[in-house]
């Protein structure tokens, strides 16, 4: 009779204690940074320079080189000698993809909108408009290609948005609780 009760016991145990390695499995994916227009706004600035990573397309303006951050943001290199360009500073651009630029500005496509910059001064840029009504809900609510092709398995899972915390400014890499939600690549 005991037995049974230890083997009753045991059947409602094991499967919740299954349930509950699952839950607890892990894997890299991209998290939503969420926020506000303002704080958008408010996290386009110039810093000092930093090293590469994920480099993305480059351009030459002027005498400047400026070469993509891919989802980060724009490094800017004095380019007067092509043959050693020297870092001046770094553009933040969060969720960066593509760059444009004429007449001192700087039109940034961030996926979830586009920014154009006023980049006469690099030491004070201003944001002098953002426009994401371009931009579908949908596309606002997964994470942009480019930031997929960042994790490096068939399945990129990110965590499922949630739109009451703000838009999403950015997608971040982070090791994370198998979510729900993911894409295949």
């Amino acid at each position: 009779m005991n037995n049974i009760i230890v083997f009753l016991i045991l059947l409602i145990i094991l499967p919740s204690a299954c349930t509950e390695r699952e839950v607890q499995e892990t894997v890299l994916g991209l998290r939503p940074v969420y926020g506000t227009i303002n704080d958008l706004r408010a996290s386009i600035k110039t810093i000092e320079s930093m090293p590469m990573k994920t480099v993305g397309k480059i351009y030459v303006y002027e005498d400047k080189l400026l070469i993509n951050e891919v989802t980060k943001g724009v490094h800017i290199f004095d380019n007067s000698n092509p043959k050693s360009p020297i870092p001046i500073k770094f553009i933040t651009i969060p969720g960066n993809l593509d760059i444009a630029l004429k007449d001192n500005f700087m039109y940034a496509d961030m996926g979830i909108g586009l920014a154009t910059i006023d980049i006469s001064n690099l030491n004070q840029i201003v944001v002098t408009s953002f426009d994401n009504n371009h931009v579908s809900k949908e596309n606002m609510l997964n994470p942009t290609s480019e930031a997929i092709r960042l994790i490096p398995t068939e399945r990129a899972y990110f965590e499922c948005p949630d739109i009451s915390k703000g838009i999403i400014l950015n997608w971040e890499i982070h090791q994370m609780p198998k979510p729900e939600c993911y894409v295949t690549h």
